[in-house]
């Protein structure tokens, strides 16, 4: 939401803009029409001091020697008027005299101010003294404050709005001083003012017209002008070639004017020196660039060739020039009849050029090399047979802080990031931005001592050095007013080592990183083999994925979730399972990653509801049915209606109907959106494997949440010792949830000791081994039949975990 202040502002400045126009600008382009405004404004800072000026010292005079007893009235206004002229003087006179300008806007401004100031002084001027003073000086005070119409008419005639103010301030003041007079003379007066402020601003309005074409039409002349300019300078510029002749020995026989000039030395010491000679003697054979264009041109000189722009660098009055040379042998023999040709400065275009290249090279963002100039430079290496280790570096949660405090911010974190990075880097390292904030650093064997390195060294060395490129993000970032923590993960590999190809060294290397993430985050990993096959893996699970979910191999079994307090079964916890035709059943946890990464989780996820759903409408209707999504699903678009769509469709209350999400998904607020949508349906939302996230207490307040499910990890170690640190943290998140008014699930219940711990610390609602295996949706009937309550409190709950 925008500042009020800022609101405010753009207000008053859309208002004062408004005033600001002539009326004629609907055709002009953006940058005419400011530069029409500007020659506007310049128009009245020129005349509007002096006028006012003048004008509040006559005015002043008047007002103080007036035949009327006005007390402290005169002397009072007499000093604003003149104290107000002279500010607004000083202000308008730096403007127009000693180029001291502020933008169009204040300027704007500025006027309005001062017209509204003088339009105020003017008015209260007539409506006191008027009243006081005799016929005659009525007739004195009436002709100074229509004079004073006039002046001020004049500076800001081509202000419409401004002038319509100034008018409207001074003809409301006088009107008001003529209607104090007796009888029927106030309505003639009144009369008087309005057709004299009418003809006024008619003339006004056409003066203003006749200056403004008179600006236009100089904004037209200076453009022309400057295209003529334009071309006169291309031809200026055209003219710097110059003419070059040698005779058949190659020696400069005939030396121009300009030839002489480029090179710097009279044509005296040019005439009888050989082309070859000249270009050495200012400094073309400096670089190796240079030292090959002679070659090049001695080696056409000799065979009778001609060449086309050769590209030289030389040094002409201690200036470092670049030249465009051509030439051609004489009509004839080369051999006989000399060369001629001609040559260029083109050091301007030249450096363009460079700049061109450099940042086709460069990141615009941060100023590293870019994806293209950073392989270009590990290419180099890798055909010098070096050993090269590249790592790429990715920022950890980097997306948070684009949503969190915007793009801006984020673009800021990046160039610090690859300021720190370069502020770290050795002269033998390459650093690049590689795209996003995913960035690459590469050194080669040649940072390391050849005489001390061997398998181990090497990897503890490699390892350090990563390790310190890492080390330099511990420092906090500045960014908005506020220290900023920036971690990031790090994957490397080595060629020849790991790779045998610069395309197979990147790959690696990201493999690395993506293990990085996975380890947890602000880590470093190297490279091995078995993360190659886990990368084959997980693809061909992506195919297999595919058809799994064309050929309908994923099935669902439910566990049961019991009452802890009547051994009631109150619902069912469906787990996904993948009933692949080799493989047989697979775990959730071998490929809903996968699914999440390629989006595959949103269909898959589709059918799961709706298969949960559907069994859930065979069982009694004290029974709910729960869906553990992912932030996948939930970020798709449409998702809440789709859930709403299949409830219709299988004819189930959305009452019946629980939504399990994990603990780390809850914390954007995006994520929380939709779940109020969800819990506004009518559907539960459970909190799954709580304890193991980031979750805290304020952030379960701010949730729609009706449950809360208790990791396995606090309920496992209560069998062995029921008295440590877990009993009591279980205890405490069990309140935490009493206080929300959230039902507590404990997961993992395998033994009747942590059953009867969790019960006693106040659970309710057990879930495990120890009530029930998973089972499929047929066999449910039966094994409800067996529980306490028997089938009348039937309930099913479904999942994709």
């Amino acid at each position: 939401m925008d500042d009020p202040a800022a609101l405010r502002r753009r207000r008053v400045e859309t208002s004062v803009r408004k005033l600001g126009r002539s009326g004629t600008e609907q055709h002009l382009s953006d940058y005419d029409r400011r530069r029409l405004l500007d020659r506007r404004l310049r128009f009245t800072a020129r005349v509007l001091p002096w006028s006012f000026l003048t004008a509040a010292v006559a005015l002043s005079a008047i007002v103080v020697l007036l035949p009327v007893d006005a007390g402290w009235f005169s002397f009072a206004w007499s000093s604003v008027m003149l104290l107000s002229s002279a500010g607004f003087s000083v202000y308008w006179l730096r403007r127009s005299r000693m180029g001291v300008s502020e933008s169009q806007t204040t300027e704007l401004v500025v006027l309005t101010v001062e017209i509204i100031v003088w339009g105020v002084l003017l008015a209260c001027l007539a409506l006191v003294l008027f009243p006081m003073l005799d016929p005659g000086d009525e007739l004195v005070l009436s002709s100074t404050l229509i004079g004073g119409i006039a002046v001020g008419v004049f500076p800001t005639m081509m202000f419409r709005g401004i002038t319509v103010v100034w008018i409207s301030l001074v003809g409301v003041g006088l009107a008001g001083a003529f209607w104090t007079e007796p009888g029927t003379s106030r309505f003639v007066l009144i009369g008087v003012l309005v057709i004299f402020v009418g003809s006024l601003y008619s003339g006004t309005l056409l003066l203003a017209n006749l200056f403004e074409r008179r600006l236009r039409a100089e904004l037209v002349a200076e453009d022309e002008r400057d295209l003529v300019e334009l071309l006169l300078n291309d031809l200026e510029d055209g003219a710097q070639d110059w003419l070059w002749e040698t005779d058949s020995r190659g020696i400069a026989s005939t030396v121009s004017y300009r030839f002489a000039e480029q090179v710097g030395l009279p044509a005296a010491q040019i005439r009888g020196r050989t082309m070859h000679e000249i270009l050495i003697g200012i400094g073309a054979s400096r670089t190796d660039a240079g030292r090959k264009s002679l070659d090049l041109l001695t080696a056409n000189f000799q065979a009778g060739t001609a060449f086309r722009d050769l590209t030289m660098q030389v040094v002409v009055r201690g200036d470092t020039r670049w030249w465009s040379m051509s030439g051609h042998p004489g009509s004839g023999d080369g051999a006989d009849y000399g060369w001629r040709g001609v040559g260029s400065d083109i050091t301007h275009s030249y450096h363009q050029r460079q700049n061109i290249l450099r940042l086709a090279e460069v990141d615009s963002l941060t100023g590293l090399r870019n994806r293209y100039s950073f392989n270009s430079q590990l290419s180099s290496r890798l055909r010098d047979g070096r050993r090269v280790w590249l790592a790429i570096l990715d920022l950890d949660n980097f997306k948070s802080i684009n949503d969190r405090l915007g793009h801006h911010v984020g673009d800021d974190v990046l160039r610090d990031v690859a300021s720190r990075l370069h502020s770290v880097l050795r002269s033998n390292e390459i650093c690049g931005r590689l795209g996003g904030d995913e960035f690459a650093i590469a050194f080669d064997d040649s940072a390391f001592d050849d005489s001390a390195f061997d398998d181990i060294a090497s990897a503890d060395e490699v390892e350090e050095r990563f390790q310190t490129i890492l080390d330099s993000f511990e420092r906090p970032f500045s960014l908005v007013g506020n220290q900023i923590r920036i971690r990031a993960s790090l994957g490397y590999g080595s060629m020849p080592d790991d790779a045998d190809s610069l395309e197979d060294l990147v790959i690696v290397a990201d493999l690395a990183l993506y293990h990085a993430k996975e380890s947890g985050r602000n880590q470093i990993r190297a490279f091995d083999a078995t993360l190659r096959d886990r990368a084959t893996g997980r693809a061909r699970a992506l195919l297999d994925l595919r058809r799994a979910l064309i050929d309908e191999e994923f099935e669902l079994v439910y566990q049961p979730q019991v009452s802890a307090a009547t051994g009631v079964v109150v619902g069912f916890e469906a787990l996904l399972r993948w009933n692949h035709p080799t493989s047989g059943l697979v775990s959730p946890g071998d490929f809903i990653s996968v699914a999440e990464e390629t989006g595959l989780i949103v269909p898959i996820g589709a059918g799961v509801l709706r298969a949960a759903c559907t069994a859930a409408t065979t069982w009694p209707e004290d029974i709910r049915v729960a869906v553990n999504v992912s932030q996948v699903q939930l970020r798709s678009s449409r998702y809440v209606e789709s859930v709403r769509q299949t409830l219709n469709e299988v004819n189930l209350h959305p009452s019946r109907l629980e939504i399990e999400v994990t603990e780390s998904l809850v914390i954007d607020d995006a994520d929380r959106d939709v779940l109020v949508q969800l819990s506004a349906l009518g559907i539960a939302i459970a909190m799954d494997d709580f304890g193991t996230g980031f979750s805290s207490v304020a952030s379960l307040a701010r949730l729609p949440l009706d449950r809360l499910k208790i990791d396995r990890a606090f309920v496992a170690p209560l069998d062995a010792d029921p008295s440590n640190s877990r009993f009591a943290v279980l205890r405490a998140v069990i309140a935490i949830a009493k206080s929300l008014g959230l039902d507590t699930v404990a997961e993992g219940v395998e033994t009747e000791r942590q059953r009867a711990i969790v019960t006693e610390c106040g659970c309710d609602v057990i879930q495990g081994y120890l009530e029930g295996m998973p089972i499929r949706a047929a066999e449910i009937p039966d094994y409800l039949n067996e529980r306490p309550g028997g089938p009348s409190r039937l309930g099913v709950a479904a999942t994709t975990e």
